[in-house]
């Protein structure tokens, strides 16, 4: 048996939890507490998007005293449930539209950046990389190009390396078919002039950009898996800039707030006449009932930058 992180074995048990009716599952809520008046809707919302699945967000309206925190709170009902299960999914898509926008920009000014100064294929170059950092570059790089006795998805990709003879695609190109991790990893390890000259662009020092983009690219995957977002705790706590730290509040700096803050930042640099925060704030207006401390918001964020100045 292996030992688990930290050294500790633990004994391992079958697993024994049947699977269980839509009926079933409701008797099991209204067990706990659960109040709902409409059977018939429940189990088509269950039906379509899990019991498993919602319990990520019936967590937050249990019992606190309940050590297994299954026990409602008095006073829940399903329809409750279903607004803050709702409000996430409307905030992942205002997210996901964002980090498109940021992920498009950062690519090109990246691309750019290593291309103006060190040419096309600056990608393909150890100099321009952190000392022994290149092997991993050429991981990324080769992960893009795939296996080259088989078509690539992009025909772009398959027109350059039938034509040319250089072992990959210029930056330009390389870069459009980056994920949002691989591009974090091409900028973390790239040479101080080539950070700089990216992170300038958003008016940010260029290790804050670094711990930006990662905390973003992990952020963009949460949204993209469709996983919970309104109310988790990041395990990725971004560096906070000068000229926020003053008015950034300490307990949201691993919850939504710094994410929206740093989105925010970098959506009105791309397009100073981007609606984002205005939808934000009408989502976060229209919330089901949970305070803004829950998300990592003080309750004067909108007079704090960057919310300010928009």
């Amino acid at each position: 048996m292996e030992a688990p992180q930290g050294g500790f074995f633990l004994s391992k048990v079958d697993f024994t939890k049947p699977a269980i009716t839509l009926d079933a599952q409701l008797d099991l809520l209204r067990q706990r507490g659960l109040e709902i008046s409409d059977a018939g809707k429940a189990k088509h919302f269950l039906q379509f998007v899990g019991y498993y699945r919602l319990s990520g967000y019936y967590k937050y309206y249990t019992d606190p005293a309940d050590p297994k925190r299954e026990r409602f709170v008095p006073g829940i009902s399903f329809e409750q449930l279903v607004e803050i299960y709702n409000f996430d999914r409307r905030l992942r898509a205002l997210f996901t539209r964002a980090f498109e926008r940021v992920e498009v920009a950062v690519k090109a000014t990246l691309s750019d950046a290593g291309a103006q100064t060190h040419g096309p294929f600056w990608l393909c170059e150890p100099s321009n990389f952190d000392r022994g950092s290149h092997r991993l570059i050429t991981e990324v790089l080769d992960g893009c190009v795939g296996d080259r006795n088989q078509p690539h998805q992009h025909m772009f990709i398959n027109q350059f390396m039938n034509k040319y003879s250089q072992p990959y695609p210029p930056s330009w190109m390389m870069t459009e078919i980056m994920s949002f991790g691989s591009i974090s990893k091409i900028y973390k390890f790239s040479k101080g002039n080539i950070r700089q000259a990216v992170s300038s662009k958003f008016d940010l020092q260029h290790d804050v950009m670094e711990s930006w983009l990662h905390s973003l690219s992990f952020a963009r995957n949460v949204c993209a898996h469709h996983n919970r977002i309104w109310n988790r705790a990041f395990t990725i706590k971004p560096k906070v800039p000068r000229v926020y730290s003053p008015h950034w509040p300490t307990f949201g700096h691993d919850r939504l707030f710094v994410i929206c803050g740093m989105t925010w930042h970098l959506t009105k640099l791309i397009d100073n006449s981007s609606p984002w925060a205005s939808r934000l704030e009408q989502l976060i207006d229209r919330r089901p009932g949970v305070p803004l401390k829950a998300m990592g918001f003080p309750d004067n964020w909108r007079e704090i930058p960057p919310w300010n100045s928009h």
